[in-house]
Formats: C-alpha cells, structure tokens, sequence
C-alpha cells in the first residue's frame, strides 16, 4: 500500500526516499518507529515513563540526519507531521519486509527520468556526478 504513483514529477513519498537512502539512518528511524507506536502502549500498560519515548521519537528522527547526513529533515516537520509517521512508519515496513531498497532503486530511477526531462537537453550522464552520489 505505497503512496500513489505517477511517473511525471516527484511527489512527497519520493522525496522522503530520496532524503532516507543510507543504512545507519534507516536504522535510527526504525527505532524511532519503534519508539512512536511503543511508548503510549509501554505507557499505559506498564508506566507512564515509557510515554518519553513516544515524545522524543521525532528528534531521534533528526538526530539521525544530522549525525549521519543522509538528507535534510525539517524539526518541525519530522516532529509534528501525520505524512511524516506514516512515511516512517511505511519506511519501517518496507525495511523489515527487505523491500526498501528496491523503493529506493525505483525512486532513484523516477529521480533521473525527471532530471533528464527538465534539464537542457545538451545535458549529459556527467552532470549527475556534480548533483552527488547520494541523490542519484
């Protein structure tokens, strides 16, 4: 059940893809996932200090981009956001599933089309170097 698809421009899931694309951060946000659905039910089946984890899930969020690099994230964004849980919450899903890298692939694939179909036509494959090894 991923976002909807369309093969003309990029659209917010692709975007978190793009922004979520190493390892390590991918990991930091599954626990992040774990920590959002964990705490209230730790809060209120086993005590209310496990809610903690639920309030500081989407800073551990931010915490990974900004130790790991991977992309940029908006606080506000990543700590307030409903199109930001469940696109955490899918990213997790995918990644247990062992299906995130092949959405990362496909993104990254709809990343190129969409440069190649509105970047000057003398462009070449060179100018993707130049945009970073991460993006494309």
């Amino acid at each position: 059940m991923l976002p909807k698809r369309s093969n003309d421009s990029l659209e917010n899931w692709d975007l978190f893809v793009l922004r979520h694309q190493q390892l390590a951060n991918v990991l930091v946000h599954f626990v992040s996932f774990l920590m959002f659905w964990l705490g209230p039910i730790l809060g209120i089946l086993v005590h209310p200090l496990f809610w903690l984890m639920f309030f500081s899930s989407g800073m551990v969020g931010v915490a990974g981009h900004y130790f790991l690099k991977d992309g940029t994230v908006d606080r506000k964004e990543a700590t307030s956001s409903i199109e930001v849980v469940v696109f955490s919450s899918l990213m997790a899903v995918l990644f247990v599933s062992n299906s995130y890298q092949r959405e990362i692939d496909r993104v990254k694939n709809k990343y190129r089309q969409f440069l190649l179909g509105n970047i000057p036509s003398h462009a070449d494959a060179e100018l993707f170097k130049k945009i970073g090894p991460q993006a494309v």
